[in-house]
């Protein structure tokens, strides 16, 4: 194993129910650029649209002011992740085998406390002996400072157990492994999968080794159970309960630190997704820009970056009995998304690393001016082409069709019993193919058209012609390329 690679630290968490975050760290000694990283998968079923806000800390109370990721309609006051104006970052994810205390803070609370009043791993240590007995918490709690460094901690209501980064790879799969008042893990856990991925996913890290855009784009975003399955994908459906971003993931970040002479007002940041990671993109916030714009938060449900984010979904999973009631990603548009998402990704960091080189040489309320007006521009740029990449990829509205791009409009009626409309806009005169594939990713039926012309065009489809090779009911992938364009639907077959 690459000894750049193995000196990272991860806890896997156990809760299956309706959380069951995953959160890492890589300390600054052992990065690109010797800024540590943190980073976090939040998992919730019950917690939608997620939110993202900037508090102003106040000093003559003591406090620092923070960016950070929370829950919608929150305050301050609840925190799930965030980085603060002196480069302290913290994440946390709830433990199933921590039995917390009976009154006090929660979890949310707690992180708001630490993120508000610390400064370092020192700060913390001390605030957790100082609310012994005083915390309602169960949690896994990850921790960056200025100085490069970083700290998992496992936390309950009285005690705590901290776990460096050493030189080892250390994974949790059970939280007995190290918290004395740790009891067993849940049965059927999917921690130990999600686990043995990321291992490997730092064995393919880069042989230059750990960056915030590996983090990014190949850890939080990772929707595999391994590289050989990752390497086949679309394979259709996909069962994504045992992945690091999977159907039940509802945000995911990371926060990029500080070293030693850093100002971490220019250096520090959080790569937060207002969605599943898998299919969306990462956004900066900086705790230099005193502002979260509203057109990228949630203020209700359907809009902000998350709501885009929900739509985009909505092209890979099956919303019929609810948000979270499908497991299983539709891998043949889950790609397609991917294929569009990564270079706008790649295009936000090269934007904002030319930028960053620019903030380092000004004076630091400077360089928020110049970051503020920035972090507008580039968001704004972000969600426009994420939107764009819905069109792309993504299902019109049959009332509105598109005029300039193609598009597969859904076909109707869907469900459907003896036969469906295909239904598909063309720009330009373009070779036609249309295919339908199984769950397991066997096409079942095709059909070319060599030149068509541009326009709206419909074509019937029985089901009486394919009822002799065994077409079963259930849900098929209706396939439409024409040129460089592909776009897939979900239709579902009653017989």
């Amino acid at each position: 194993m690459n000894s750049v690679r193995i000196f990272c630290l991860f806890f896997f968490l156990l809760w299956e129910l309706s959380a069951a975050s995953t959160i890492g760290i890589a300390t600054g000694s052992r990065t690109v650029d010797g800024r540590p990283l943190l980073f976090k998968n939040r998992d919730r079923t019950d917690v939608f649209p997620p939110d993202v806000q900037y508090y102003q800390g106040s000093s003559a109370l003591g406090e620092y002011s923070y960016v950070y990721h929370k829950n919608l309609n929150q305050s301050y006051t609840r925190v799930r992740m965030g980085i603060n104006s002196v480069g302290f970052g913290i994440g946390n994810s709830d433990s199933e085998n921590l039995s917390g205390a009976g009154t006090g803070m929660n979890n949310g609370a707690f992180l708001a406390l630490a993120i508000r009043t610390c400064a370092n791993l020192q700060d913390f240590r001390n605030l957790l002996n100082s609310t012994n007995g005083a915390r309602n918490v169960h949690a896994h709690i990850g921790v960056i400072d200025s100085s490069g460094a970083g700290s998992l901690f496992e936390v309950d209501g009285y005690t705590y157990f901290e776990l460096p980064v050493i030189d080892s790879v250390a994974t949790m799969a059970n939280t007995a492994k190290y918290h004395p008042n740790a009891g067993p893990p849940a049965p059927n856990s999917t921690s130990p999968a999600r686990e043995a991925r990321a291992i490997e996913l730092f064995e393919l890290a880069p042989p230059q080794g750990l960056d915030y855009r590996y983090f990014v784009q190949e850890i939080i975003k990772d929707y595999c159970r391994n590289q050989q399955i990752e390497n086949s994908m679309p394979i259709g459906q996909y069962q994504t309960n045992p992945v690091l971003s999977r159907y039940k993931t509802v945000a995911g970040a990371v926060i990029h630190g500080c070293k030693p002479g850093d100002d971490p007002l220019i250096e520090s940041a959080m790569w937060l997704t207002l969605g599943e990671p898998s299919l969306s993109v990462a956004l900066p916030f900086l705790p230099n820009v005193d502002e979260v714009f509203d057109f990228i938060r949630p203020v209700s449900t359907g809009q902000g970056m998350a709501g885009d984010s929900d739509r985009m979904r909505q092209l890979v999973y099956d919303y019929t009995n609810g948000r979270y009631w499908d497991q299983w990603a539709d891998t043949f548009a889950l790609v397609d998304i991917r294929a569009l998402t990564f270079p706008l990704q790649d295009s936000l960091f090269d934007n904002y690393e030319q930028h960053l080189t620019q903030w380092r040489t000004m004076p630091t309320a400077q360089a928020g001016d110049s970051m503020k007006f920035w972090t507008y521009d580039i968001q704004q740029y972000a969600k426009t082409e994420y939107e764009n990449i819905y069109q792309t990829v993504g299902v019109a509205d049959k009332t509105q069709p598109p005029l300039k791009s193609f598009q597969l409009l859904p076909n109707y009626p869907n469900p459907f019993n003896a036969s469906t409309t295909i239904d598909y806009y063309l720009p330009q005169p373009s070779e036609v193919n249309i295919s339908v594939y199984d769950l397991t990713g066997q096409k079942v039926w095709s059909r070319t058209i060599d030149r068509e012309s541009p326009g709206r065009h419909s074509l019937p489809w029985n089901t009486s012609t394919i009822l002799k090779s065994g077409l079963s009911g259930g849900i098929y992938f209706l396939r439409v390329q024409a040129g460089k364009f592909s776009q897939i639907r979900k239709m579902v077959y009653i017989p």
